[in-house]
């Protein structure tokens, strides 16, 4: 990765990183970069497919909505507009 690419990449993050910061961190990215290049170079023509030699039921749980007694209580400490819950702005 160059330095443009690192750039715009810390840009869209919205990341600020003091330059040893910068550097330490761009040549980690390099090395995981590097790491799944190599990955990708790997053949998989004779590998066979992995499994699991136990079958295992799926457990499903029934979906059921339960009324809470006390929905101010519950939202108490929360910011709150007409029974939903506010978030931060992003």
């Amino acid at each position: 990765m160059d330095d443009s690419e690192f750039s715009r990449l810390l840009k869209i993050c919205r990341i600020h990183l003091s330059e040893d910061e910068r550097l330490a961190i761009k040549k980690d990215t390099n090395d995981i970069l590097e790491y799944f290049n190599s990955l990708s170079e790997v053949s998989t023509k004779e590998v066979h497919e992995a499994y699991h030699p136990i079958s295992v039921p799926e457990k499903i749980r029934s979906d059921v909505p339960l009324d809470f007694p006390d929905v101010p209580l519950l939202l108490k400490n929360t910011k709150t507009y007409r029974f939903y819950v506010v978030g931060p702005d992003i």
